[in-house]
């Protein structure tokens, strides 16, 4: 009776040993002798993150957190991760080291680095140690530092109220209710302004319109003109035309040397002239004088009067000698 009591108490320790072992591995992610694969991320920091926390992908749970491990230099950590199938991944992957639930529990989830912008551990791609691949990854802050910052933000808004209250006060108000008063009077000048400038502004359309139309209608003749003289070029009648010109030059160089050759015959006439001016003005001066008959007749009014006289008796002479002419020709023949 005594040893079957006993035997049944051995039974039920090593059962329990073998429970505990057997819950133990499955705890730690044990996978009893199936394959698994490997993969490690490296991180600045693991946060709370712990052995045995979930590796998951989109959601689905495919391995455990195994162990960490210092990198040379201390600029990183390194987590070893126990995946029970190598599952699809995409070829940005990284590690996003962050809480699973509210209650503390920590994971580590495999995503595309281009889903959440974060700024992942920098790791040259395809980097593997022993044939283990190794991909970068980032942890998110834990609730204490978020804390912290939330905190620190506290402390920055309260000093930042502080200044505000020191800064805004009554005449700052009243300062500033001038300024936009000032700044509405303002704008109400620049739509004055605005409104004057889109009037003058139509203005000058109108006239670089006119001034186009203008434009178009010089062009219209010129174009008009250009094409007379594309006509008078092909039908040659340009060349006639500059014949006619070349011959007109010569005729005008001809009359230009004829012109300057009667010149000087014409300053021998005016000197020729001014001798002869000479001449009368002498005679004149003469005449003026009373010398000679015509200066006696000018001056002697004796003179004047006795010629005046004859001219009155030779006068009577013809007269009579056209009314008697026997009385002064006789005509015999025998």
């Amino acid at each position: 009776m005594n040893r079957g009591r006993e035997v049944l108490v051995g039974a039920v320790i090593l059962l329990g040993i073998v429970v505990t072992v057997v819950g133990t591995l499955w705890l730690k992610g044990s996978n009893f002798g199936r394959p698994s694969e490997r993969i490690d991320v490296l991180v600045t920091e693991i946060g709370q993150l712990a052995e045995g926390n979930q590796v998951r992908v989109r959601g689905v749970p495919v391995g455990r957190v195994v162990g960490f491990r210092v990198e040379p230099g201390g600029e990183a950590v390194r987590i070893l991760l126990q995946l029970d199938a190598m599952p699809d991944l995409p070829d940005d992957v990284g590690g996003l080291i962050a809480p699973e639930s509210l209650f503390g529990e920590w994971q580590v989830e495999l995503i595309s680095r281009s889903a959440l912008n974060f700024d992942y551990y920098q790791v040259p791609e395809g980097t593997t140690e022993a044939g283990v691949p190794v991909i970068g990854g980032f942890t998110m802050p834990d609730i204490t530092r978020l804390t912290a910052a939330a905190f620190d933000i506290s402390q920055n808004l309260a000093v930042l109220t502080d200044r505000v209250d020191r800064a805004f006060s009554e005449e700052s108000a009243d300062n500033i209710r001038l300024a936009i008063e000032n700044i509405q009077d303002a704008s109400e000048n620049v739509r004055d302004l605005i409104e004057q400038q889109a009037t003058t502004f139509a203005n000058v359309s109108a006239q670089v319109e006119v001034a186009a139309s203008e434009i178009g209608s010089a062009a219209t003749v010129g174009r008009s003109v250009l094409e007379r003289a594309d006509g008078l070029m092909a039908s040659g009648r340009l060349d006639s035309i500059m014949g006619n010109v070349e011959a007109i030059t010569t005729n005008l160089d001809a009359l230009s040397a004829n012109m300057a050759t009667a010149t000087d015959g014409l300053d021998l006439t005016v000197a020729r002239a001014d001798s002869a001016f000479a001449r009368v003005d002498r005679l004149t001066a003469r005449v003026a004088d009373g010398e000679g008959m015509l200066g006696q007749l000018m001056t002697d009014t004796v003179l004047v009067a006795r010629a005046g006289a004859v001219l009155t008796q030779l006068d009577l002479l013809l007269a009579d000698l056209r009314a008697n002419p026997k009385r002064y020709v006789r005509l015999s023949i025998f």
